[in-house]
Parts: C-alpha cells; structure tokens; sequence
C-alpha cells in the first residue's frame, strides 16, 4: 500500500468516526470501512482511465459526448 493511500484511508476513517458520534473502540471498523472504500475508489479510477482519455471526462467524471463531424457542402455555383 503507498503511503497517499495508506493517508486516504487515515483520513476517510478519521471522517467516519467524527460521522459516527466519536465513539470509543470502534477504530479497527473505521480502518476497514474506510480501506475498502479507497481500495474501490482506486480501482474505479483505474477501471475508468482504461476506458477513457482522462481529458475527455466532464466535471462530474463522466465522459464527453463528442459532437458528430459536420459534412462539408460544396458551394454551387449559380
């Protein structure tokens, strides 16, 4: 595990247990919890850069339609 993600899941489970009231004894299902939400947020990621330019992603992560290219009309002469 890298240490960013080992610092992600830190954080992630320090946001759970503030979420959760700050209960005592509750910090080994807090890393859990947390372990598994960055592992898949990482592998989402991974999953989804395989399939997309990254560039080509909107605001919200998801991909940019692209706009069909335009025929080009001779212009007639009259």
């Amino acid at each position: 595990m890298s240490h960013t993600t080992e610092q992600r899941i830190r954080m992630k489970a320090y946001e759970i247990w503030l979420r959760e009231g700050c209960p005592e004894g509750s910090d080994l299902r807090h890393w859990e919890m947390a372990r598994k939400f960055i592992v898949g947020e990482e592998a989402k990621s991974t999953l989804t850069s395989r399939f997309y330019d990254v560039h080509e992603l909107n605001e919200k992560g998801e991909p940019e339609e692209k706009a069909a290219p335009t025929a080009k009309r001779k212009a007639s002469k009259h």
